[in-house]
């Protein structure tokens, strides 16, 4: 009796953990080619019996090919893909790609399939908004805006797409932001514009502060939930950051603005602590002044305190910390 035919041995791609059909398909889909991206999906996927060693086929081996096609901006290799459960159109890795690859044709079908445009790409990042915003790409900005994007639409952290835009955004975009709808009530804005990296920080800080950003709020504060899991880290208020970076404009500017150089951080420190520890020498300065010209403030305010003693001591406390 003759014995059976040896069934062939499935190739393997290099990895060891694909078969090679996997490889050859990212490759047509970097040159565009439809019918081998059918082609090799249906032979991996739907083949009766197909096997690989004791592997059963995923769609999720294709991964890498859907990536390559929004590269390649090849929407109906992406749109087959996502017809084959390779991906889902609320993946956020791949949102972000189609984001950064300007890929309009391809965010309208995630749109059209059920993507949240809304939904925070990580626990502490917010939406894909904040992308084309640090990037200068105002035409993406823009769509994303018109198909319903929330510049205020935070994560759990309380970071907005204006939150960013306040970081890294240039100056026409922040404006044009605000026409759309940025709001200073979310995101902490204030906090990140202070510590903008950028010779218009200052710029930035005056447009918030102009739209009622409060000066004096430390920063979480309103989060309960978050600032008791960051509090460690010195939460403060923006002043407290513009001193640690030693921003004299941005110091000067808040305390003309009504900004508090007695408020304690979380970690009970004033502006002031950080300035000179960060040797920022004319920012604590201009800060001691500030102190001085508050500290009858305080006085008035606690008036039923003995002013020459456990006020004194509380003064003392609080800006020598």
């Amino acid at each position: 009796m003759s014995l059976p035919d040896i069934p062939p041995v499935p190739q393997v791609s290099a990895c060891g953990h694909r078969p090679i059909e996997t490889e050859l398909c990212n490759d047509a889909a970097q040159i565009g080619d439809l019918v081998q991206v059918r082609k090799l999906v249906q032979q991996v996927l739907h083949s009766d019996g197909s096997s690989y060693g004791n592997l059963q086929p995923r769609p999720e081996w294709f991964r890498s090919s859907v990536a390559t096609a929004i590269e390649q901006h090849e929407l109906n290799i992406v749109e087959y893909l996502v017809h084959e459960n390779v991906v889902t159109p609320d993946d956020q890795y791949f949102v972000e790609l189609a984001v950064r690859c300007q890929t309009f044709d391809i965010l309208e079908l995630f749109l059209q399939r059920g993507w949240d445009i809304n939904k925070p790409l990580h626990r502490n990042q917010p939406p894909v908004l904040w992308i084309p915003l640090c990037d200068g790409q105002k035409q993406m900005v823009k769509w994303l805006l018109d198909h319903g994007a929330d510049p205020n639409a935070r994560c759990a952290w309380n970071y907005t797409p204006a939150s960013q835009a306040m970081l890294c955004a240039p100056l026409d975009l922040i404006d044009y932001m605000f026409s759309r709808g940025a709001d200073v009530a979310y995101g902490e804005l204030l906090q990140w514009a202070v510590i903008r990296d950028r010779p218009d920080a200052l710029e930035v800080v005056k447009r918030v502060v102009e739209r009622g950003a409060p000066i004096n709020k430390l920063k979480y504060e309103d989060e309960p939930a978050v600032f008791l899991e960051r509090k460690i880290f010195g939460l403060g208020t923006p002043l407290h950051r513009a001193a640690e970076d030693g921003k004299a404009d941005v110091v000067r500017y808040l305390l003309e603005q009504g900004a508090d150089p007695l408020k304690l951080d979380s970690k009970g420190h004033t502006a002031r602590y950080w300035a000179d520890l960060n040797g920022h020498p004319s920012v604590g300065i201009q800060l001691i002044h500030a102190e001085d010209q508050w500290f009858p403030r305080l006085q008035r305010r606690d008036s039923s305190l003995d002013m020459h003693g456990t006020i004194t001591t509380v003064y003392e406390d609080m800006v020598y910390r």
